[in-house]
């Protein structure tokens, strides 16, 4: 298939280098793209407009999005659920209608700076090494400022018929999908998704620096054909 690998926060789309051939050594063509835009629908019409390109209802396409892209491939699906055979959140989850990614994000000169280390929780740190810390302050872009609190919005309910993976790394797998199962508020999106599945990376944020390859193989085995029933 024809992934579409959307980057987080503070991150472009070499943030996926080395997940990438992972998914390519199964078959699948990979695309990752760099979030623009000023505003957070700005960002999702970006992304609409690859779907766009590369998508049709004959072939629709895989898109997965990390951290704060996560509700911004599901509204972008929203758009364009026919266009969209998979989707893949990467320690995300599309939070509630009117919710934000984080409106608390200091906000400095017009924009949202990579925040210091020590505003994190031990799990979304774990594994990010002092080596991939300073990496990932090298290449970290500021957000602009409306992207974390501008709130989502969702119009068409054929996005709950798209299948979903959650790779849940710094909460583990069976407390996630217990909190779904209880439907929480903020899980309403997910528990909503008719064919939902949620597996686990022991690893903190950023799985695709921290655990490539395990990352890789977790998307694969999500994308990978199903047994037909009764064969």
């Amino acid at each position: 298939m024809h992934v579409i690998l959307v980057p987080g926060f503070w991150l472009d789309a070499s943030a996926w280098d080395e997940v990438t051939p992972v998914l390519q050594e199964a078959g699948h063509s990979v695309q990752a793209v760099t979030r623009t835009g000023a505003t957070l629908d700005e960002q999702v019409a970006g992304i609409v407009a690859v779907l766009d390109e590369v998508a049709t209802p004959a072939e629709p396409v895989v898109l997965a999005g990390h951290s704060g892209a996560g509700p911004m491939v599901l509204m972008a699906a929203d758009q364009r659920p026919s266009l969209v055979a998979h989707l893949l959140y990467v320690d995300t989850f599309p939070g509630p209608e009117g919710g934000c990614v984080n409106d608390e994000l200091p906000v400095v000169d017009g924009v949202v700076p990579l925040p210091s280390w020590d505003v994190w929780e031990p799990a979304t740190v774990r594994g990010m090494t002092p080596e991939l810390r300073e990496a990932f302050e090298r290449r970290a872009v500021p957000e602009p400022a409306a992207v974390p609190s501008d709130p989502f919005h969702y119009a068409d309910p054929a996005r709950h018929r798209i299948p979903a993976t959650v790779v849940s790394c710094e909460v583990p797998a069976a407390e996630l999908a217990a909190m779904v199962a209880e439907h929480h508020a903020w899980t309403t999106e997910l528990s909503a998704v008719e064919d939902l599945t949620i597996v686990g990376l022991e690893t903190g944020h950023w799985p695709m620096f921290t655990a490539p390859g395990e990352l890789g193989a977790l998307l694969v085995q999500a994308l990978a054909p199903r047994p037909t029933a009764g064969l």
